[in-house]
């Protein structure tokens, strides 16, 4: 913001210098606490920039850990180093199918497919001739891996791309990201025999690392300087939520809308209790979202178990694992139950599900 207009935003008692920053499609030059992370995906990535195939890799963790913010960072930076590897984001809620997904990375490498569609051998050859003549490797970032899995022929597309040189005759990268830490279990054994791949988890924020992600975000967003005060409201709500950063960015936002509503010319600690309060609803009004009689099912035996293992709700349920594994990821997207990855020595590890506080 050039001096002149933020003079007179000032003036006029704004609070926000660029409410964008608070946005969840923001992505932020700065990633604070996810440096290993960032330089993980990084080195799995490098082979493309010098023409050779670069490795797998697959990023999961709870909502809200910077998956998501991470693998955008890095493929941006790989954009600007390398004219070899191509970038492709897809959100597979929005593009789950087999054919939306051809399609995106055909877009991605300049390949311009007619309205009426074509069929998936058409694009597959289409792709491996550019790929053929350019020596480009598509770095395909499969963000919310779990949704193209439980499509109908997600999968298919998940070999096509871990079968790269010899569905494409060329090399691909693949990029997947999911909050299930147990996604292994549900592939098809030929895409787990082609994976080959890293597995990076991330873990929870704690409540000061929350703190230090909402100072970096807060430098861009408002004018004043950080309170330490609201910035510890707002984290404190988000370490409750699970160590979610973006339950902590959405409070810090709605408390400058409070302030903005009142006219106000700082942020107060009166701001964010009340953003909180209204921007989280109450156990109560949680469970009055519209759930499937399984879902039901499942947040009545964790309330009257307090928690279970993946392995016991597998039992008392009597259905489908892959089934349930779906509906569980749903009920945590929905801020409904939590779940906590732990070790058991020798037995390896497990899931504790519980409802979320």
């Amino acid at each position: 913001m050039s001096g002149l207009f933020e003079r007179i935003a000032r003036e006029k008692g704004d609070v926000f210098k660029d409410e964008r920053a608070l946005l969840p499609e923001f992505l932020p030059e700065v990633l604070p606490h996810r440096e290993r992370e960032v330089k993980e995906i990084a080195l799995a990535l490098q082979p493309a920039s010098e023409a050779r195939k670069p490795e797998n890799i697959v990023l999961c963790g709870p909502p809200g850990t910077g998956k998501t913010s991470c693998a955008r960072h890095v493929l941006n930076e790989l954009k600007e180093y390398s004219k070899t590897a191509v970038p492709v984001y897809i959100n597979c809620w929005e593009y789950s199918s087999r054919y939306a997904v051809l399609s995106k990375i055909a877009e991605a490498i300049g390949e311009v497919l007619p309205p009426t569609g074509k069929a998936h051998s058409e694009i597959i050859s289409s792709i491996s001739e550019n790929l053929k003549k350019t020596k480009r490797i598509p770095i395909v970032c499969l963000d919310e891996l779990d949704r193209l899995i439980a499509s109908k022929d997600g999968e298919d597309v998940l070999y096509d791309l871990l079968r790269s040189r010899d569905v494409l005759n060329a090399d691909v990268g693949v990029i997947a990201i999911t909050n299930d830490e147990e996604y292994f279990l549900k592939l098809d054994a030929r895409i787990k025999s082609s994976l080959g791949h890293k597995n990076l988890l991330f873990a929870r924020y704690t409540p000061q690392q929350l703190k230090d992600i909402l100072k970096e975000r807060w430098k861009h967003a408002f004018f004043e300087e950080a309170d330490e005060n609201v910035v510890g409201v707002c984290a404190a709500h988000a370490g409750k939520q699970g160590g979610d950063a973006r339950v902590a960015i959405n409070a810090l936002w709605r408390t400058g809308k409070e302030a903005e509503k009142e006219k106000a010319k700082k942020m107060e600690v009166k701001h964010a209790k009340q953003a909180v309060k209204e921007a989280f609803p109450s156990k109560k009004d949680k469970l009055e979202v519209k759930l499937e009689p399984l879902e039901r099912k499942i947040i009545e035996l964790l309330e009257e178990k307090k928690q279970l293992t993946t392995r016991e709700l597998y039992d008392a349920l009597k259905q489908n694992e892959r089934t349930i594994r779906t509906h569980l990821a749903r009920l945590e997207e929905t801020g409904l139950i939590e779940t906590t990855t732990i070790e058991k020595g020798n037995e390896g590890r497990t899931r504790i599900v519980k409802i979320k506080n």
